[in-house]
């Protein structure tokens, strides 16, 4: 996720969805491996100082890691990551998550890029948001369901993220 996100008004927004994940995914008291996949500017590392988080992004500058599939990991966090990808993309990485770890959990903020979503991101000067999406909220949330397993959620975020907290159907 690019730096630019936590700048102005939308800072107040990221933040929640941040800490929001952390919570769901109980992040704050594991001793567990995290994959922040999608890091961008690496938020999730600046707030759980002193965790284990591997971060892994598409774009090679904000990535520590050239392949996610050479890593081994416990939990992987998806924020605002999986719009990006297309409908095979998304399952094609949960299988290979799958193969890497089958007890691996997965938290994932999804945005609803409704009209709140649009006018919150006009209101903030952020005239690039959702620029690239190549799949919508209700695509990515049936995917999820059809391969993994809800444990708890966190609906309405603003009214424009839900964060779920999932782990792989046997």
């Amino acid at each position: 996720m690019n730096a630019y996100y936590y700048k102005g008004l939308s800072k107040y927004y990221f933040e929640s969805v941040i800490s929001n994940i952390i919570k769901i995914g109980k992040l704050q008291e594991t001793k567990k491996t995290i994959l922040d996949f999608g890091c961008g500017s690496k938020i999730l590392s600046k707030y759980l100082k002193n965790k284990k988080v591997l971060n892994y992004d598409l774009n090679p500058k904000y990535s520590e890691h050239s392949d996610y599939k050479n890593l081994f990991f416990d939990i992987a966090v998806f924020n605002h990551v999986l719009m990006y990808m297309n409908e095979r993309e998304i399952t094609f990485t949960l299988q290979n998550i799958k193969k890497i770890n089958k007890n691996c959990k997965l938290v994932v903020g999804i945005g609803k890029e409704g009209l709140l979503n649009k006018l919150a991101a006009m209101g903030s000067f952020n005239f690039v948001a959702h620029k690239g999406s190549r799949t919508n909220y209700e695509q990515q949330l049936e995917i999820l369901k059809r391969e993994m397993k809800i444990i708890e959620e966190k609906k309405n975020i603003f009214f424009m993220t839900d964060v779920y907290y999932l782990t792989f159907k046997d």
